[in-house]
């Protein structure tokens, strides 16, 4: 046993407890591909992962399997699929077109949308399509062994419903072999492999031979222990919902012992994952919460260090359209400060759990901190310097204000301009209104005499130069002060001449943000 006190390695240590002296590991995920897998799907696999990255550092052998459920069946259209598709309820994932043409199968637009949208995550996942697997009857002689205890199966199943399951009972279903759907009934068994059904849709009775012929599916609830068993998993969590008293874990842990006589994995409920403090929206709109959104505002890195920091069991909030962004980001910056800056923790328990928190979160951790820029002021700077002049002209702002070293590294130099595309994503698209700047650039408004003789002296003052930001203050306050105005009414008037409205950012770094030319300019215009 390790003596860390953090969640997956705790989890790590308890799977290794529970499955002694294994070659290798087994965590697992998975769902089904019914629609776009959003960001709150995500808590799943990043659980897993994370247990995952516990039991390599442990040294143990482990391998991380992903399960697309994508032989289950159609079951209903969703709001952003045309209701042509109606025709193919009834129908296995895989064999639903494409709404949109561009992959081999409904399944498949959203399990590769979902692959691509992890191959920066910092994760080594094999994919396993199911529908391969049901279709080679590679489940076969398992399934039989569920048809061979169905009285048992259901007495467990039973256990949790109010009202029992109809006889005769028959733990799977049927894909017609004539129509492909599953509007079938199971009418008999043969104790091998032969199942005769009715066909509601062909409106016959037809036999097939599941060992020969695949188009059988077990229902969910057995489903899932069945392949506990098959894929020997130790590790695998589940949601709130499936976690529940009476959920599919509960039976799932009594038929994998009782029916396919395999240990349960080890298990962890996980809590919702909310947007901005609302829940994220399930699969069948247009308007999902998807991951690829997420990594419009926050990094790979970021994105584990969101998860990473909160107990799966513990609901927590993505702040994404509102100035919470700005908190997270200034605590990653902190910790990661703190990870190369061992010092500066005072409690020997918060550093350990601050330290792999950050670990998880960047998997491959540098030799040198990184050079970070408040995600707060990047926004500003991504609208007050053209996108086009970021490199260098946006460094080089950055270098004024103290924000980076006037000898940044290439490697340091990207990771900003990463992350000033990202402050630029969340100012232009998701920013609350306070946080949105333009640039005066007509210089536009009407000042009156007062007004344009404080704007006279600030011009002034930026022309004499200055050693550093405080030097620059202090000037700034000497413009003021020769003024006729009040403190208030000459930063007002400061502001409506840089950014048309009468509040911003420090004005000292307001100018030096946009260059000390460009706003000489912009105060010549409106003298």
């Amino acid at each position: 046993m390790s003596e860390s006190l953090f969640w997956s390695d705790q989890l790590a240590d308890e799977t290794v407890e529970e499955f002694p002296e294994q070659d290798f590991y087994v965590c697992a995920s998975g769902i089904s591909p019914s629609g776009i897998v959003h960001a709150g799907n995500f808590r799943e696999i990043i659980t897993s992962d994370f247990v995952v990255k516990s039991l390599k550092q442990k040294g143990e052998d482990v391998k991380f399997i992903y399960s697309w459920d994508d032989y289950d069946r159609f079951r209903k259209v969703p709001s952003n699929v045309p209701d042509s598709f109606e025709q193919y309820l009834g129908l296995p994932l895989t064999h639903v077109p494409d709404p949109e043409g561009c992959h081999d199968s409904y399944a498949d637009h959203f399990e590769s949308q979902l692959e691509k949208e992890l191959e920066d995550m910092h994760m080594d996942i094999e994919f396993i399509r199911q529908t391969k697997n049901f279709e080679k009857s590679e489940y076969a002689d398992l399934i039989k062994k569920g048809l061979e205890k169905r009285k048992e199966v259901k007495k467990i199943l039973d256990k949790y419903r109010k009202e029992p399951l109809e006889q005769p009972y028959y733990p799977i279903r049927a894909y017609c072999t004539e129509c492909d759907k599953d509007f079938t009934e199971v009418k008999d068994w043969d104790g091998e492999y032969t199942l005769t059904y009715y066909c509601k849709e062909c409106e016959e009775g037809k036999t097939l031979n599941f060992k020969e012929e695949g188009n059988v599916k077990q229902p969910w609830r057995i489903d899932w222990p069945m392949r506990w068993k098959y894929e020997d998993v130790h590790f695998e969590p589940a949601g709130k919902e499936h976690s529940a008293s009476g959920g599919s874990r509960d039976t799932g842990n009594e038929l994998a012992e009782k029916i396919y006589d395999k240990k349960p994995p080890v298990h962890q409920m996980y809590e919702f994952v909310t947007k901005d403090g609302s829940k994220i929206s399930s699969s069948s709109g247009d308007d999902v919460f998807t991951i690829s959104e997420l990594k419009k505002v926050y990094s790979p890195e970021m994105i584990r260090f969101l998860f990473s920091g909160t107990k799966p069991n513990k609901a927590f909030e993505i702040p994404f359209e509102s100035e919470e962004i700005f908190q997270r980001y200034d605590k990653f910056d902190r910790i990661e400060e703190a990870y190369f800056n061992e010092e500066e923790m005072d409690n020997e328990r918060k550093e350990q759990h601050q330290k792999r928190v950050y670990e998880l979160a960047m998997v491959d951790v540098p030799e040198e901190r990184p050079v970070r820029v408040p995600f707060k002021h990047l926004s500003f700077v991504a609208q007050t310097v053209p996108e086009e002049d970021w490199d260098p002209k946006a460094i080089e702002s950055l270098k004024r204000t103290g924000h980076v070293p006037g000898n940044i590294s290439e490697k340091d130099v990207t990771r900003v301009l990463e992350r000033l595309e990202r402050a630029k994503n969340w100012a232009r698209e998701y920013a609350p209104e306070e946080y949105v700047y333009q640039i005066n650039y007509e210089a536009e408004g009407d000042f009156d005499e007062d007004q344009l003789e404080a704007l006279k002296h600030l011009k002034e003052k930026i022309e004499e130069g200055y050693e550093d930001q405080d030097d620059f203050d202090n000037k700034i306050f000497d413009a003021k002060g020769d003024s006729e105005l009040g403190t208030g009414e000459f930063f007002n008037t400061s502001y409506q001449a840089l950014l048309g409205r009468e509040q911003g950012p420090r004005l000292s770094r307001l100018i030096m943000s946009i260059g000390d030319q460009k706003a000489v300019e912009i105060i010549e215009e409106i003298l």
